[in-house]
Order: C-alpha cells, then structure tokens, then sequence
C-alpha cells in the first residue's frame, strides 16, 4: 500500500528515534521503499534540522547541535507565524477570572503578548521573566513568576515566591511548550532546572494544553517531562498524518 512523504518520514524518525543511526538501505527496507525515495525524504528532513547525515546514513542530531545559537531571543524568530497562529488559538479557550500558568517557551511567549492586550482578569503564574515584564502592564492581569511577584511599573521582582505557589492557586489551564514531541517520549525538553518544573506545573493544572508547531514533531531532546497521556490537547499549525494521529492518545487542535 502506498503511503504518502509525510507518513514515511515520521516511519524513519520512528526508527531514529529506537536506532539513533541507519543506514540509506536499511531505511529503504523498513519503509519498503527505494533508496532514491529515502535519500528525498532525507534531504527534507535534515532541511527542518530532525536529522544530520552522515557517511553512509542518518542519524539523530547531537543535543548540542540542536541547541547551537538556541538564545530566547533566536528562538522568538523561528516560526514565528505558526507560533502566533497557535497563540491566537489559545486565546480561545481563556475566561474571565481564570488562573493560568504559562512556561518560558517562545510559543507561550505570542501567547502573552495577545493577552497583555485584552480586557480580560486574569490570575497569569509563569517561570517566564519575558512573559511577567510583558503582562505586569495590563492591569486587569495579576501576575506571579515562579522566583517573586511582577509588578506594574517596575522591571523589578519583589517578594520571594518558590514553586510551593503552585499549590495555593486553582490553575485551569497551563499552557507549555517543549523542543521536540514524539510518541515514545512525549514532550522533551533540555534543561533539567526547567524539565524539573514543568513536570511539578503539570501536576497542579486542571488542564494541560501544549502549544507545539510541525517543527517540533518527531524531535526528542535528551529529558522528558511529559507522556502524551498526561496532555489534554495539542494545538498545532498543520495537519497531523493519519498515522501519527492514531498513535497521539489526545486531542489534536488543527489551527486553520
């Protein structure tokens, strides 16, 4: 049965991701294709960075080549267009008098950035210093970070606030994002400080929304802090293969 590019390149991340390496030969086999029809779906794949070539073959990029030049900063600037798109869907689903949490991600960032202008109340917990500086001149927004309170007026945190917060406040909603989501190993990230937190904010949200772009599928970074099961949706900026989909245990947002 022929299946489409989208679905054979998620068959050879599949195999990356329990392999690390292969060769041209053993991809074509595994996906019972030409080696001319790999070595294509390869040169797309190391041109949205989810592989590196070597002689030979593929395999996984290094952690460190992943995050090579990976500021805040430069990541505000990659797809960016998806992640506003992404951000505006998520307005959606926000309600008066909600308490939220938001990670430090550059997704959730286009995120706070329609919320700073909305006439919305709001309570807003994140570990984001970008996201509090943004949101702390909305007066209708009360503003917390995970290290202190954000204040209208002052670039400055007061206070001294740990992640103990998150057990005093009735979150709805917490929107994350992470460096690479795949079925294996959920959603990934790199920072252990920051993997460490995000596992405890899951723990406390009612609902967990994670805000991911096509960039960020069948890419694995080195530490885990999310089973797909543990997602409530996924909202995301194209459509998913009916191959993935079947294997994602969750709602899959298609922003059109």
């Amino acid at each position: 049965m022929k299946i489409f590019a989208d679905e054979r390149r998620e068959l050879i991340m599949t195999y990356l991701s329990k392999h690390k390496r292969a060769t041209v030969n053993q991809l074509s086999e595994y996906a019972n294709v030409t080696s001319a029809t790999i070595r294509s779906d390869l040169t797309a794949l190391q041109t949205l960075n989810k592989v590196e070539r070597i002689h030979g073959g593929v395999r996984l990029p290094k952690v460190d080549t992943l995050h090579t030049n990976n500021s805040f900063s430069d990541r505000l600037n990659k797809h960016q267009n998806a992640k506003q798109r992404i951000g505006m869907k998520a307005l959606e689903k926000i309600k008066n008098h909600q308490c939220i949490l938001m990670d430090a991600s550059s997704t959730t960032y286009e995120l706070a950035k329609l919320l700073a202008e909305t006439d919305i109340k709001l309570t807003i917990i994140t570990n984001g210093l970008e996201n509090a500086i943004l949101l702390k001149e909305n007066a209708n927004l009360t503003v917390l970070i995970i290290g202190g309170f954000a204040q209208k007026g002052s670039n400055a945190l007061t206070g001294r606030i740990d992640s103990q917060i998150l057990n005093i406040y009735n979150i709805d909603y917490f929107f994350v994002s992470a460096n690479g989501i795949t079925i294996q190993n959920g959603l990934t990230d790199f920072s252990l400080n920051e993997v460490e937190l995000k596992k405890e904010m899951i723990k406390q949200s009612n609902e967990v929304i994670a805000l991911i772009d096509k960039s960020k599928f069948n890419i694995s970074s080195s530490l885990s802090f999310a089973k797909l099961t543990e997602v409530d949706e996924i909202i995301t900026d194209e459509t998913v293969s009916s191959e993935l989909s079947k294997q994602i245990p969750t709602k899959v947002t298609i922003i059109k």
